[in-house]
């Protein structure tokens, strides 16, 4: 397409980049309005704010909330030609671990625009940091890292930090971070509380290792949560904790060691698909009916509506994790760029659902 035969909105975008290449304007000086530039170039409302969207996507324009359209420094966002970096655990996970992290690449994936290339991701184990890390984290550009669940492993957080990087945390709250994450917590509290309102009583919980995990330990407290506001006692006997690396075989085993010691229970909390799912199955094997005699309902709702019969879930925000630290992250790198400090940290808590099913 000629420059002749450009769409309106297009070629007032081309002229308003060369003049900003130019210098007409300085970097951080204030734009002209939308109102002066419809006068100026004599277009629809519509039309102009077609450009300059596109200008600030490019990154030739920033906006301040309030405050009016800033010009944007273009020649520090045409340095950023490198992935966000992101940092996961790199010991072997569980299928249920695969699931969380698809899902959260899926929701960053669907808010990176033009501005950046994507992401590289890049497996770290628990323990020293070994010199291939160290070289990576030390040449980031632009210096913005994202780690999932970054307890893992402090000693890439000490060393992001010393060099200088804005951390975003993915799937676990920090306090001295940027953050963002499910409550877990309130999680537990929904499942507890959805068998509760269906009558049950003796509800087991089949968690993970709480120590190894801070979503096991919230989980956990929603569930103690929910039973105190039924006024139902907590029985020790009914919470469990397990590990495996097929999940679904931790479920099995913490529904046949709870059978074993000859504990009653009427309903069960999964913290995962997998667990509720392997549980269910053990139950069913046993002639147990469902959910008529036993009532299951698992947390996450990744592969839920693969049992037979489909499980009740809550469902977990993996993908607006994802979309929401991609979101941040963009905006970190567009601070930078415009040499904005970032004054204070940001923590995002997003809320878990109920999605109701046959079980």
């Amino acid at each position: 397409m000629t420059v002749a035969n450009l769409p309106q909105y297009a070629e007032i975008k081309r002229r308003l980049i060369g003049e900003i290449r130019s210098g007409q304007w300085s970097v951080g000086e204030t734009f002209p309005s939308e109102a002066e530039l419809v006068a100026r170039y004599k277009v629809s409302r519509s039309t102009l704010v077609r450009s300059l969207q596109e200008l600030v996507r490019e990154g030739y324009l920033y906006r301040r909330q309030g405050q009016g359209t800033f010009v944007a420094d273009y020649r520090l966002r045409e340095t950023v030609t490198s992935p966000l970096p992101l940092f996961i655990h790199g010991s072997p996970s569980s299928g249920r671990a695969s699931q969380v992290l698809l899902r959260m690449l899926s929701g960053m994936e669907s808010a990176l625009g033009p501005g950046l290339p994507g992401i590289t991701i890049r497996q770290v184990p628990r323990g020293p940091i070994d010199e291939e890390t160290r070289t990576l984290v030390s040449t980031l550009k632009p210096r913005v890292a994202l780690v999932v669940e970054p307890s893992f492993n402090p000693e890439l957080l000490t060393l992001l930090r010393n060099l200088g990087c804005v951390i975003w945390s993915m799937n676990e709250p920090m306090e001295d971070a940027n953050c963002v994450y499910i409550d877990q917590e309130r999680s537990g509290y929904i499942a507890t509380k959805y068998l509760l309102d269906q009558g049950r009583r003796q509800i087991a919980l089949l968690n993970g290792p709480q120590n190894d995990y801070w979503g096991f330990a919230a989980k956990h407290r929603g569930y103690i949560r929910a039973l105190d506001d039924a006024d139902v006692d907590f029985d020790p006997r009914l919470a469990r904790e397990g590990a495996h690396l097929v999940d679904s075989e931790a479920g099995r085993g913490m529904l046949r060691a709870l059978i074993d010691e000859g504990v009653e229970f009427d309903g069960v909390v999964g913290v995962s698909d997998a667990k509720a799912i392997g549980a269910m199955a053990l139950a069913q094997e046993l002639g147990r009916k469902i959910p008529d005699e036993l009532a299951f309902i698992s947390i996450d709702n990744t592969i839920a509506d693969q049992a037979d019969p489909p499980l009740t879930s809550v469902t977990m925000p993996f993908e607006e994790v994802g979309r929401q630290t991609a979101i941040r992250a963009k905006e970190s790198l567009e601070h930078a760029a415009n040499g904005d400090a970032i004054l204070s940290v940001q923590q995002i808590r997003l809320q878990p659902s109920l999605y109701p099913r046959t079980t």
